[in-house]
């Protein structure tokens, strides 16, 4: 009697399907962004069905959520599991930074996505995840207790800068220099008087300008920063400016000009300022301290370009994104370029990693509202950039 045929092996679902799902949808959101994947992309990803995916989560924003609180809940062990040693925290923390490297990216820029509620209860659990490390950072730093938040954001900031590049290396290796490079924002002292331009002065009363085009670039960086570029619309953008929606497309052809434009924008003043610290300098160290504060100087008065900057490129079409990314990619390698020169010691890839953590420390804390009362915060934070890069401050810490 001939054999029957042997039926084709059942395949178990993994124990840890839902672990999968989550690294899976960090890395798909962090690359592409979330308004660019489906929950058919991720099911594919992980090689199961969409009724699969379904069963686990009830839609992509219930997992978007299901991503950032899985982080938060390892970092809130991180840090609640060392007792007060901070630089064993960081440590930690910087290893976590690696293996969750997408989760800086998702933060600043998909938690607008997510329902109000959602939102509110992940912002709590950040906030009071600082302002504990901000209460360790007062009983380990230097300089007045007023000055640990700072210090708590800064680190935190250096800590979520590899979700902003592709630069790898051994793995040891870069949890150490993130870790030096947050302790050096901890503790590098902070000058006491104000040698930057302010943000702009309590009581100032700002004008929007005569010429259209202009009002309604105004309005639309203004808008993409607090909503994120694809919930908003022409017609958010022309209630913003005062005029009709239909009035715009005298001035754009479309929402993406608009977002074209705005990049082209920021781009071209950072270009500028860098011309004018690098056709100025007196050598290379200073070239590289009129570089930082050039960009600190930009940062604290166009924090809503920088947001855009940072978060809207992935929105363009694939030509413009490229470009875009090409000539941000050209002036951080202006930044590594003098920073190898200050500091030849330093392998090319490590520069790049600091340069990075630098930029990060400026891009996070000129929009961190609690800060903005401060008067010296622009010298403050170019301070903080210069301890990170390890200039003067981090090679005595």
């Amino acid at each position: 009697m001939p054999t029957p045929p042997a039926m084709p092996a059942r395949r178990r679902r993994p124990r840890n399907r839902r672990e999968q799902i989550l690294t899976v949808a960090a890395c798909r959101f962090g690359d592409l962004g979330y308004h660019r994947v489906s929950m058919a992309d991720i099911a594919a990803a992980v090689d199961i069905g969409a009724s699969a995916l379904y069963r686990h989560f009830r839609g992509k924003q219930d997992l978007l959520v299901a991503v950032v609180d899985d982080t938060l809940t390892e970092l809130e062990g991180l840090v609640d599991d060392r007792a007060d040693d901070l630089p064993a925290i960081v440590d930690a923390l910087a290893h976590a930074a690696l293996r969750r490297r997408h989760f800086g990216a998702l933060w600043d820029r998909d938690l607008a996505y997510l329902p109000e509620r959602d939102r509110h209860r992940l912002q709590s659990r950040m906030r009071a995840l600082v302002s504990r490390v901000a209460d360790l950072v007062a009983a380990d730093a230097v300089g007045p207790a007023g000055e640990a938040r700072l210090r708590a954001h800064a680190l935190w900031a250096v800590l979520a800068s590899p979700s902003r590049h592709r630069v790898d290396r051994d793995a040891a290796r870069f949890a150490e220099l993130l870790g030096q490079a947050a302790m050096a924002a901890v503790r590098a002292p902070l000058p006491t008087e104000p040698t930057l331009a302010p943000r702009q002065l309590p009581g100032a009363k700002p004008q929007l300008p005569v010429s259209r085009r202009e009002a309604i670039l105004t309005a639309a960086i203004r808008l993409f920063d607090r909503q994120g570029y694809p919930t908003v619309g022409l017609t958010d953008i022309g209630a913003a400016a005062g005029i009709a929606g239909p009035s715009i497309y005298n001035h754009f052809a479309s929402k993406t000009e608009i977002l074209s434009a705005a990049l082209a924008r920021g781009n071209e003043a950072l270009w500028l300022a860098l011309h004018h610290a690098l056709t100025t300098a007196d050598g290379v160290e200073d070239a590289l301290e009129q570089t930082i504060d050039s960009y600190v100087t930009f940062a604290v008065n166009n924090p809503a370009m920088v947001s855009v900057l940072l978060s809207e490129v992935i929105n363009l079409p694939a030509e413009q994104h490229d470009t875009y990314q090409r000539s941000q990619q050209a002036y951080v390698n202006e930044w590594v370029a003098l920073l190898g020169r200050s500091q030849p010691h330093l392998p090319e890839p490590e520069v790049r990693l600091l340069v990075h953590a630098a930029l990060g420390v400026t891009n996070d804390l000129v929009r961190v509202r609690l800060l903005q009362g401060r008067d010296r915060l622009p010298t403050e934070i170019a301070a903080l950039a210069r301890a990170v890069l390890g200039l003067g401050t981090l090679s005595q810490s």
